[in-house]
């Protein structure tokens, strides 16, 4: 193959390429150096800019603009929200609980195994169902104690495309409790720019959300609930975000988020369409072509529109192995590559080993053509025929 051959790239769940609006917009708010929180002209442009950001993000999530705190990425946004929970419930209980699941990202799982080792919580990780991979409502209900001050559960599983029922749960939570009702939480990072997300509609009483998911940079925020009260700040200093995060606003970057939420706000409709059109192609070519040597996990499940997690039986040796040979196209597997490890959330989802460790995660993107998805599925099918 010709070496100047650009790889298709499939592995949109790990991250999205700049939209060349995004890129233009952060690039121009470069010339607006001056600090948001000082008075004078240059300032008032950068935090203008800032304000219009907020409004495009509101707008994406359907809440008010003033619901949308900057943060430096999901990470931290997880991070502050474990933080905030537990600083709120150290005041009336001396355990603290926390509700979550065992396929979350690791920005939720690893706070809160640090936080559990040194003995300031006590945490239910609730298994999810091998047939759908999802949880149930039931399993979260069932897991509920007065000491609960969090139930934390992403929309999109990144590896599977799953999504969960956080709606459901977080009302089914609500009208169980009625009062003292923990806070609810969700990480739609790996949804937000593929579906729709309705903060309000989810129950939620704030989501994460991250910018290079969906096109956009490096950055993220932490978007409330209008009715929820909010969590404790995490980041002390000098009250920027009103209060909420302190530190000096990332002019540039924040520009950059919220162009990529207007960029999907004026054609989500479309988007998820052709994201779906692109899975829904591959997995048919997967059937014609390979036929029963191919396990699609939980396609009879709700997942994103984007994503296909497929297991090659008849390649000879593990996902990471096949993705090395292919030379068409770019993919993930969610684990090392070595060829005793699979990913860690196909493990909790219950997949063996065996079958897990052939699996590799293809996540389309809006830029995805027909032609690509032949030219990936032609080579899928030669590696993994009997030679």
């Amino acid at each position: 193959m010709a070496s100047n051959f650009i790889k298709i790239y499939l592995d949109n769940n790990a991250t999205t390429p700049l939209d060349d609006r995004v890129k233009s917009a952060i690039t121009d708010a470069l010339d607006l150096w001056a600090n948001p929180s000082s008075n004078n002209e240059n300032a008032l442009k950068a935090a203008d800019a800032i304000l219009e950001a907020r409004s495009h993000l509101g707008k994406m999530f359907n809440v008010d603009g003033e619901c949308v705190v900057f943060t430096s990425g999901g990470t931290e946004s997880n991070n502050w929200v474990i933080e905030g929970t537990i600083r709120n419930a150290k005041k009336v209980s001396k355990l603290p609980h926390i509700i979550t699941t065992n396929i979350e990202h690791p920005s939720i799982l690893e706070p809160l195994k640090r936080r559990e080792e040194d003995g300031e919580i006590s945490v239910t990780y609730v298994s999810i169902n091998p047939l759908t991979g999802f949880v149930t409502s039931q399993s979260i209900l069932d897991a509920l104690t007065s000491d609960t001050c969090l139930v934390t559960i992403m929309l999109a599983n990144n590896d599977t495309g799953v999504l969960q029922p956080v709606s459901e749960i977080f009302q089914a939570i609500r009208e169980k409790l009625k009062t003292n009702v923990p806070f609810l939480h969700s990480d739609v990072a790996q949804a937000a720019g593929k579906i729709p997300v309705n903060v309000r509609s989810l129950s939620a009483d704030a989501v994460t959300v991250v910018g290079h998911k969906f096109y956009g940079p490096r950055s993220g925020a932490l978007i409330f609930n209008p009715k929820s009260k909010r969590i404790p700040p995490m980041l002390l200093g000098g009250n920027q975000e009103s209060g909420w995060r302190s530190g000096t606003e990332n002019t540039p970057m924040i520009v950059g988020l919220g162009e990529a939420a207007k960029v999907y706000n004026e054609g989500f409709l479309n988007i998820e369409s052709i994201l779906r059109q692109n899975r829904d192609y591959f997995e048919e070519l997967l059937l014609k072509r390979l036929r029963n040597s191919h396990i699609i996990h939980f396609i009879g499940s709700q997942r994103l529109p984007n994503t296909s997690s497929v297991a090659f039986l008849d390649y000879p040796s593990h996902g990471c192995d096949l993705l090395e040979k292919c030379q068409t196209f770019n993919a993930s597997t969610g684990a090392a590559c070595h060829k005793n490890e699979c990913s860690p959330i196909l493990k909790a989802c219950g997949i063996p080993f065996a079958v897990a460790s052939k699996t590799v995660r293809i996540s389309f993107g809006r830029s995805t053509k027909i032609a690509e998805i032949e030219t990936v599925v032609d080579e899928l099918v030669q590696l993994c025929s009997p030679s």
